[in-house]
């Protein structure tokens, strides 16, 4: 008779279990997930906790339930096991006080990918998949997340991209990588665009359910007090794609703070990625970077990456191509280039596309002309949507800047 899990009963209470929010956060203090948090998001995460008590032999899931929670052993012991082909279950590890497992039920509701059934009498603290997603738009959050559940992948994918095996593999593990990418791209997402004087910004990231998390906006301030918009985007088809763009976001507003020169900031942010880089994991970052000043615009890229500028007379004028992507070959120096900007123009930025789906858009732009900034970005978005069609659809970032 199959024992029924106990993964989805309702939590015990606090004053059941009578833990404090002292130990709660003592206890995340030494989850690996959770090493280096700042104690604000090990707060957060105390918030929405639960409790699960099983007995000794008790199972808590069985390899191939779905999966909603992430758990950690207050006391106690949980071995989690696997079974072999003939029947027999194999003993995979023990999780003891203040160990965590069943970290995938935090990014999605694939099958359990082993059992877990307890040693002896054990308390669980269980944070549940929908809870946790909501707090992962702080930086340290998401990027931490990023960093551990990425391990375990990480050399999965350097043997895919040296193989081209991936299909070998089985769905599955491209599936709960895809995933990964899809949660961490959400959480490193800005909430808003900036506001400079004299400037309407807008920006914006596509996110499929079914994308690979490749691509995002961001933005920063230069020492100088500049402020400069972003978009990032993950060549190849390695994964997890949101490995590279955590990576590359966390590298470029960290060096931002001590430069006010584009081409020293792509120059640095190249040499520190070509540098992380491992071997035989080919998957390099286009960056576009558009810095708006009150003496016009300063772009500069990384790949390239497709812009430009409209006129309010109707004339065009191009981006161009300054080196090649973030991480491929250290050592290069990147150039930039100046434009003005008067009142009405428009410039514009796709982080990646053929250069007719990037006329096109300048085209559409150009219809639009006199819309809001955050609508021109929505039709933006619909009408490349529509010009990619189902199956060759990507994940696109735009930038809008238009001089008021």
């Amino acid at each position: 008779m199959p024992c029924k899990a106990l993964g989805d009963r309702e939590p015990v209470s606090e004053n059941e279990h009578g833990w404090s929010t002292e130990e709660v956060i003592a206890l995340l203090h030494r989850v690996d997930l959770f090493e280096g948090l700042p104690h604000e998001d090990l707060e957060g995460i105390a918030s929405i906790i639960g409790g699960v008590t099983i007995e000794a032999g008790e199972l808590l899931f069985e390899e191939g339930d779905p999966g909603h929670d992430f758990y950690v052993v207050f006391n106690g012991t949980v071995e989690i096991s696997k079974a072999r082909p003939d029947g027999t279950a194999e003993r995979l590890a023990a999780r003891r006080k203040g160990d965590g497992f069943g970290e995938m039920a935090l990014l999605n509701d694939a099958p359990r990918s082993a059992s877990a059934r307890a040693v002896e009498q054990t308390q669980l603290v269980s944070v549940k998949r929908d809870d946790f997603q909501a707090l992962l738009g702080g930086d340290s959050l998401a990027l931490r997340m990023l960093q551990v559940l990425s391990k375990a992948l990480r050399a999965l994918s350097i043997r895919f991209a040296s193989t081209g095996k991936v299909q070998d593999e089985g769905p599955s593990a491209r599936s709960d990588a895809f995933a990964i990418s899809r949660v961490m791209q959400a959480g490193l997402l800005p909430r808003t665009a900036p506001k400079v004087e004299g400037y309407d910004i807008a920006a914006g990231s596509t996110t499929d359910d079914d994308g690979r998390g490749s691509s995002a906006w961001d933005w920063i301030e230069f020492s100088d007090g500049r402020t400069a918009l972003l978009t990032i985007d993950v060549m190849q088809d390695g994964f997890p794609p949101a490995h590279h763009l955590g990576v590359a976001r966390a590298v470029l507003r960290a060096l931002s703070a001590d430069t006010s020169s584009i081409a020293d900031l792509l120059r640095r942010g190249n040499e520190a990625l070509a540098a992380a880089g491992a071997d035989g994991l080919e998957q390099f970052v286009q960056v576009g970077l558009l810095v708006v000043g009150a003496e016009g615009l300063e772009w500069g890229s990384a790949g390239r990456v497709p812009g430009g500028i409209t006129r309010r007379d109707g004339s065009f004028e191009e981006f161009g191509a300054h080196g090649p992507p973030l991480g491929m070959m250290g050592g290069f120096k990147y150039s930039v280039q100046k434009f003005s900007m008067g009142a009405g123009d428009t410039a514009f930025v796709l982080s990646h596309g053929s250069q007719g789906l990037f006329l096109g858009a300048a085209d559409l732009l150009a219809q639009l002309h006199g819309k809001l900034a955050g609508e021109m970005v929505t039709s933006l978005h619909n009408g490349i949507r529509k010009a990619q069609g189902g199956e060759d659809r990507s994940e696109t970032s735009i930038l809008f800047v238009r001089k008021t």
